[in-house]
C-alpha cells in the first residue's frame, strides 16, 4: 500500500511537471466540425419535422395528463441532477484553491482540469442555454393545447412571446448532463473509457427524463446536449491555444 501510494504521487508530479503539450488542431478542430454538423442535422429533422416532438411527447401521456409526472424515482432522478450543479462547481473552485495552496510537488493534477469543467458549466448551461430560453421562448409541452394547457405549439427555433421566464428551449438538466462530461477529464485516462461507458448513460437518462416528466420536448433535450458539447469543445480549443 505504501508503494503504491508512493508511485501515486511520484506519477502525479511527473505529469505536472511534464512540459504541456497543446490539443493538436486538427483533432479538436475536427471534433467542432462533428459538432456543428450534428446541430445542423438535428435542426433540420425537427424543423421540418415539428410533430417528432409531439409523437415522443404522446408516448408519456394518457389524455392530456403526462402520467409519469409525479413518479417520486423520476423526481429524485430529476432534484439529483439539479442539486449537482452547485456541489460540482464548489468541489472544482476547492480543488483549484488547494492547489494554489499545495507546493507543486504536492499537486495532484494540473489547473487545466478543474478550470476546464468550470468553463464547461459557466458557458454551457449557464450563458449558451439562459439565453437561449429567454431569446425563443418556447413554452413547455405541458404548457400547450395538446397537453391541457393554454398556448399553441411552436417548432424548435421558432421565435415565440409566450413564454418570458424558465422556457423550453434548450433543455437546462440536458445541458448540465452533457456539461457533466467534462468530469470524465479528472479520470486517469487508462480508465477515463470504463467510467465513460458507466456515466454516459447515466446523463442521457437524466436528459431524457425532462422529457417523460413533460418538461421538455426531445428537440429541447438533443440540442441543449448538442450546443453544450460545441462550447466544451470550443472551451477545451481556447485552453488548449493558451
Amino acid at each position: 500500500m505504501q508503494k503504491f501510494a508512493f508511485d501515486y504521487r511520484n506519477s502525479s508530479s511527473r505529469e505536472l511537471r511534464r512540459p504541456y503539450q497543446p490539443v493538436k488542431p486538427d483533432s479538436i478542430n475536427g471534433m467542432i466540425a462533428a459538432i456543428v454538423a450534428s446541430i445542423v442535422w438535428a435542426s433540420f429533422v425537427f424543423v421540418v419535422f415539428p410533430d417528432l416532438d409531439l409523437v415522443v411527447s404522446r408516448w408519456f401521456v394518457s389524455g392530456q395528463t403526462f402520467i409519469w409526472i409525479d413518479n417520486p424515482f423520476l423526481l429524485d432522478v430529476r432534484d439529483i441532477g439539479r442539486l449537482a450543479q452547485p456541489y460540482i462547481i464548489g468541489s472544482m473552485i476547492m480543488l483549484i484553491a488547494v492547489q494554489m495552496l499545495l507546493p507543486e510537488q504536492r499537486r495532484f493534477c494540473s489547473f487545466r482540469k478543474p478550470l476546464f469543467v468550470l468553463l464547461s458549466f459557466a458557458a454551457g448551461p449557464l450563458v449558451v442555454v439562459q439565453s437561449l430560453k429567454v431569446l425563443i421562448g418556447r413554452v413547455r409541452p405541458r404548457g400547450i393545447v395538446e397537453f391541457g394547457g393554454t398556448v399553441d405549439f411552436t417548432p424548435v427555433w421558432q421565435f415565440s412571446a409566450a413564454c418570458s421566464r424558465s422556457c423550453s428551449f434548450p433543455s437546462g438538466e440536458s445541458s448540465a448532463a452533457a456539461a457533466s462530461l467534462s468530469l470524465l477529464i479528472l479520470v486517469p485516462a487508462r480508465f477515463r473509457w470504463e467510467v465513460a461507458l458507466l456515466f454516459v448513460p447515466c446523463l442521457m437518462f437524466v436528459a431524457f427524463n425532462r422529457v417523460v416528466l413533460g418538461a421538455h420536448f426531445l428537440s429541447d433535450v438533443v440540442l441543449g446536449w448538442l450546443l453544450t458539447m460545441f462550447v466544451m469543445a470550443w472551451v477545451w480549443r481556447w485552453m488548449g491555444a493558451r
